[in-house]
């Protein structure tokens, strides 16, 4: 618990850092696959069309991306929740109230920043109560806890340099496709502004529409 209370210290520190400006700007393009992939095929989930939950960062003001992401989904006719990283014990709440009302069906969660730590910890607690996670998108994550072994799909956007956000690594067990997708060298992306760029929300929606109304 120590441990954990200093890091979470560490990290709203750098974020204040960054805030101020410390971060600067990164240079060029370059997508690249993280080394895990699929072990096992990826499982449907009978039932209804599912729900996205989508977490924002350090003081629900960077996150806005995640509005947008949100708001073209509505659109699309797929609920969308946006919530502030620190409501992640409501997600998870809101989830397993909807499994017991209305059966299994798809899960996506998509968090940026210290809300992709908090998506991370909700599939964590789904794991332990044998839930599944269809799709789990993480942008610029921070401190990171391994993805859990319930997650079939993960789609990780970091910075290995120039920029802050961690690559992931998969938790025992996983056997589901982990893509760590490198925005070093992209010119003008950077920790508080990746989740607002048009191409990757059109890979996002796309994902995240199949997976919604798929389940696989």
């Amino acid at each position: 618990m120590l441990l954990r209370f200093s890091r979470s210290i560490s990290t709203v520190s750098a974020l204040l850092a960054c805030w101020i400006g410390v971060l600067q700007p990164v240079g060029a393009a370059s997508l690249s696959d993280g080394s895990r992939q699929p072990a096992a095929p990826l499982i449907a989930v009978a039932g209804q069309q599912g729900e996205v939950y989508l977490l924002r960062g350090f003081a629900d003001v960077f996150s806005r991306g995640l509005d947008q992401i949100a708001g073209s989904l509505s659109a699309d006719g797929i609920k969308a929740h946006v919530v502030s990283h620190v409501q992640w014990r409501m997600v998870l709440r809101d989830i397993l109230d909807d499994r017991q009302r209305l059966g299994p069906r798809p899960i996506v969660l998509v968090g940026h920043s210290l809300g992709a730590n908090a998506a991370i910890q909700v599939a964590e607690e789904l794991r332990k109560r044998g839930i599944s996670v269809q799709y789990l998108v993480t942008l610029a994550a921070t401190e990171p806890d391994p993805v859990p072994s319930n997650v079939m799909r993960v789609d990780n956007f970091y910075f290995r340099t120039n920029g802050w956000g961690e690559p992931l690594v998969p938790a025992a067990g996983f056997s589901g496709s982990l893509r760590n997708l490198d925005f070093s060298n992209a010119d003008g992306v950077g920790h508080f502004n990746i989740d607002k760029q048009p191409g990757i929300q059109r890979r996002l929606l796309s994902n995240i529409e199949h997976y919604v109304r798929s389940g696989y």
